[in-house]
């Protein structure tokens, strides 16, 4: 019998557990679920959280930081080794550990990316607006605030003519008229045109899912289809 995928409504990459596919769609959307109850930092994953309650909270005192596994027995004198060790050995959390932020858990194609966005947690904020001093940690915010000043709306609706100044928005905008619904229930199968249209039903349906989206659905009002 062969054994049921569960995939990623974004990215259709499979999983073998509906949780695991439900977690990986955080990383797409920037929400973050799993709050440390010690401090305010949150995350998108689940092994995110522990490893950081492992490596922040942990009452243990030792002459060395030691940076062990959540699953199992192992640790390591270096943090790039117990990422190795996730990739190698617990292959099931489908998620490549050697390009993952250890903060925040989100993954990149390459390092290179990886660092531009570690920033975003030093606090550094390289990136300054001309016109407003206003300071980012990346060219891609800055290039995004400064259409703020120039009114740039690059995307535009092919069916109302409608324009954004994000793609974001845009996507979500393009749905409300195609009635696509891209995004499933694995309970139940109904569909949604969007992914936080998904998460609102399932909080409301079938499991307690927190949504800390940092999508400003405001100021971008989303249809609810399929209730």
């Amino acid at each position: 019998m062969k054994k049921k995928k569960f995939k990623c409504n974004i990215c259709n990459k499979e999983f073998r557990e509906a949780r695991s596919a439900l977690e990986h769609e955080n990383l797409h959307t920037g929400d973050k679920p799993f709050k440390c109850e010690q401090c305010d930092r949150s995350y998108p994953l689940s092994i995110a959280l522990q490893d950081h309650i492992k490596r922040k909270h942990s009452k243990t005192i030792t002459e060395e930081e030691v940076h062990s596994c959540v699953f199992c027995t192992k640790e390591y004198r270096h943090r790039s080794g117990l990422l190795r060790h996730y990739s190698s050995k617990h292959k099931e959390l489908d998620v490549d550990y050697s390009v993952a932020c250890g903060i925040c858990g989100k993954t990149f194609s390459g390092r290179n990316c990886l660092k531009r966005h570690e920033l975003i947690h030093t606090g550094l904020k390289p990136y300054k607006c001309n016109i407003c001093n206003k300071s980012f940690s990346s060219q891609v915010q800055l290039k995004t605030h400064a259409r703020i000043h120039t009114g740039e709306r690059p995307y535009v609706c092919n069916y109302c003519n409608k324009r954004f100044s994000q793609s974001a928005p845009y996507h979500y905008h393009l749905v409300t008229h195609t009635g696509k619904r891209c995004h499933f229930c694995i309970n139940c199968n109904k569909g949604y045109i969007s992914l936080l249209n998904l998460k609102i039903h399932m909080k409301k349906c079938h499991i307690k899912y927190e949504i800390t989206s940092e999508i400003d659905i405001k100021s971008e009002p989303l249809e609810l289809v399929g209730e």
